[in-house]
C-alpha cells in the first residue's frame, strides 16, 4: 500500500502545482481560484468521472494479474494526462512558507483520502484520485484559512505598531498605472536629503507593506509607501495600517474592473487615499489624466496638481528621443527645466510627479537636475535595452488600456527598421474585456509590422481588432512566452524595435 500511496500521492502534487500556482495569484480566494480554474477543473473532473468509473469496473470484474496490469495502465493514463494539463496551464510559481504549508497539508488530506479507499476496497481507483487534486487543494486551504488570517494579522500588526511610532513622513503613492513610477522616482530623489524606506518592486499589499516595515532601522525620515487595490475596501485597509500624512494619485484606467465592477468604482477607490489625508497634510495629482483631476476638485485640504494644463505645475517646452527626455516645470511665471535617460510620456509625467514632491521637501533643483541625468525607467515599465542589434523595450508590467496607448504611442521615437509587438491582451477587464481588448488589436496595428499573440480569449479579441482595422500586419500566434521567445529568434531582424506589452499574469489560464 505504502509504494501505490506515493506513486499516486506523487502524481497528485505535480498535478497540484499549476492549481497552487493559480490559487496563490488568486490571493489564496477560493471563490476566485474557482472562477480562473473552472476550465481546467472541468476536465479534472471529467476525467475523474470516466477513468474513475473504469477503475471501479476494474476492482469489481477483474482479479488477480490481469486487475493489477489494467490498475498499470489507469495509472500511465493520469500521468500522461497530468502532463498536457501542466502544458496547457500557465504555472510560475512563487515558493513562500504559506505555500509550502498548503502543498503539505494538501497531500495530508490526500493521504486520509487514499487510506479511506484503501479499506473500502476499491484499490483501482487510486489511479484516478489524483485528479481530484485540485479540489483537495481548495479543501486544505479552507483548513488552513484560519492559521493563515492569524499569522497575517501578526505580520500586520506589527507593521502597525512600528509605524504608529515612527515620525518619518509617511507618502501614500496609488493609481491605476504610474505607481511603481513614481514610487521609484520618488525614493532616488528625496534620497538626495532624507533617509527614505520604499516599497521593493510591486509589493503594495498590507503583506507587502508588513513586509517593507520589517526592514526598517527606525531611522528612516521618509517611508514611501505603494498602495494597490483589486477591490473596493482595499485602500482604505491600508491607510489604516499605515496613516499616511502625504498622498500621490498617479492615473485612472480601467484595470481590475474583473472585482471592482466599474470605473466608477476605481475612481472611488483611489480617492480613499486622499479623503484619509488630513487638511494640513498634501495630496500631489496627475492632472493629465481627467479621472485624476474629479479627486482634484473635491479635495477641500492642500492639493498640488501637476499637468500640461489647469495645474498647479504646468508640464511645458516636451522634448523626447529614443535617448531620454526633458521637460520644463513652470508654476507662477518661473520654470525649471530636468533631462532624464526614461523614455515615453507616460515616465514623463511620473517624473514629474516625483520632482514637484521633491522640491516641496526641500531638495534642491541643482541636486535633481544632476540625479534625473543617471535616471531610466523602473524595470519592466518602458524599460529600453539593446539586444544585438534590436530595439527591446518591455513594458510587461505596465498593461492596461492607459499604458498601452502610451506605450504604442512612444514607438514613434524609435528608428527601427520594423515595430514589433508581443501582447497576451489586458486581463481583468470583466465584461468588457473584449472591447478594450479589441481596441488594443486596432492600436497595435496602426504601429506595429507584426504582432506576436498569445493563444486564448484575450489574444482572440487582440487578433480581431486588427483584422477589423484593415492594416497590413502580419500575426503570429504563441502558446506562451517561451514560444514567444523562439519565435522572436526567428522573426526579429536586424534594426527591429520589439515592444513586449504584456507577460500572462500566472494567475490566469487561457
Amino acid at each position: 500500500m505504502i509504494s501505490v500511496l506515493v506513486i499516486s500521492a506523487g502524481i497528485g502534487y505535480f498535478l497540484s502545482l499549476p492549481f497552487a500556482s493559480l490559487l496563490q495569484g488568486a490571493n489564496y480566494r477560493c471563490k476566485t481560484y474557482f472562477s480562473r480554474g473552472k476550465k481546467p477543473m472541468i476536465c479534472c473532473l471529467l476525467y475523474f468521472v470516466v477513468s474513475g468509473g473504469i477503475a471501479s469496473l476494474v476492482d469489481l470484474l477483474c482479479g488477480g494479474f490481469l486487475r493489477g496490469i489494467l490498475a498499470l495502465l489507469l495509472y500511465l493514463a493520469t500521468g500522461i494526462f497530468t502532463i498536457l494539463l501542466h502544458k496547457r496551464m500557465k504555472m510560475r510559481l512563487i515558493v513562500t512558507n504559506r505555500l509550502v504549508r498548503l502543498l503539505v497539508l494538501s497531500i495530508l488530506v490526500y493521504a486520509g483520502a487514499f487510506v479511506a479507499l484503501h479499506f473500502a476496497e476499491f484499490r483501482s481507483l487510486w489511479a484516478s484520485t489524483p485528479a481530484l487534486m485540485p479540489l483537495v487543494l481548495a479543501f486544505a486551504a479552507l483548513l488552513i484559512s484560519p492559521f493563515e488570517k492569524w499569522n497575517n494579522r501578526r505580520y500586520i500588526d506589527r507593521a502597525k505598531c512600528l509605524l504608529r511610532k515612527t515620525s518619518a513622513l509617511k507618502i501614500g503613492v496609488t493609481g491605476s498605472y504610474g505607481k511603481t513610477g513614481v514610487k521609484t522616482f520618488l525614493d532616488a530623489l528625496l534620497s538626495l536629503k532624507y533617509a527614505t524606506l520604499p516599497t521593493p518592486a510591486n509589493y503594495n499589499t498590507p503583506l507587502g507593506i508588513a513586509k517593507t516595515m520589517q526592514s526598517s532601522t527606525g531611522n528612516e525620515e521618509i517611508l514611501i509607501l505603494e498602495m494597490g487595490a483589486r477591490r473596493v475596501g482595499d485602500i482604505r485597509e491600508l491607510c489604516e495600517i499605515v496613516e499616511p500624512n502625504c498622498a500621490v494619485i498617479t492615473g485612472i484606467a480601467p484595470q481590475h474592473l474583473e472585482t471592482f465592477g466599474s470605473v466608477e468604482n476605481i475612481l472611488r477607490e483611489k480617492g480613499e487615499l486622499a479623503r484619509w489625508i488630513p487638511p494640513e497634510g498634501v495630496v500631489y495629482y496627475n492632472l493629465t489624466d481627467e479621472r485624476v483631476r474629479k479627486l482634484y476638485d473635491e479635495r477641500e485640504g492642500r492639493k498640488v496638481g501637476v499637468g500640461t494644463e489647469k495645474a498647479d505645475w504646468l508640464i511645458k517646452e516636451v522634448e523626447m528621443s529614443a535617448f531620454g527626455s526633458s521637460f520644463a516645470l513652470e508654476r507662477g511665471g518661473e520654470a525649471v527645466r530636468f533631462a532624464f535617460a526614461a523614455v515615453g510620456m507616460a515616465a514623463l509625467v511620473d517624473f514629474a510627479l516625483a520632482c514637484v514632491v521633491a522640491m516641496d521637501l526641500g531638495v534642491s533643483v541643482e541636486a535633481i537636475a544632476e540625479r534625473a541625468k543617471k535616471i531610466s525607467s523602473p524595470p519592466h515599465r518602458f524599460e529600453v535595452v539593446k539586444k544585438g542589434e534590436v530595439t527591446v523595450i518591455d513594458d510587461s508590467y505596465n498593461i492596461n488600456p492607459v499604458g498601452a496607448a502610451a506605450a504604442l504611442d512612444s514607438l514613434r521615437f524609435f528608428e527601427g527598421k520594423r515595430n514589433v509587438v508581443y501582447t497576451s491582451g489586458i486581463v481583468e477587464l470583466g465584461e468588457a474585456s473584449d472591447i478594450y481588448n479589441r481596441n488594443l488589436g486596432k492600436e497595435i496595428a496602426a504601429v506595429a509590422s507584426v504582432a506576436v499573440v498569445c493563444s486564448g480569449k484575450y489574444g482572440d479579441a487582440v487578433v480581431e481588432g486588427m483584422r477589423e482595422s484593415d492594416r497590413d500586419i502580419r500575426i503570429v500566434r504563441v502558446a506562451d512566452t517561451a514560444e514567444a521567445s523562439k519565435v522572436f529568434g526567428e522573426i526579429l531582424r536586424k534594426g527591429d524595435v520589439l515592444l513586449i506589452m504584456s507577460d500572462l499574469p500566472r494567475d490566469y489560464l487561457l
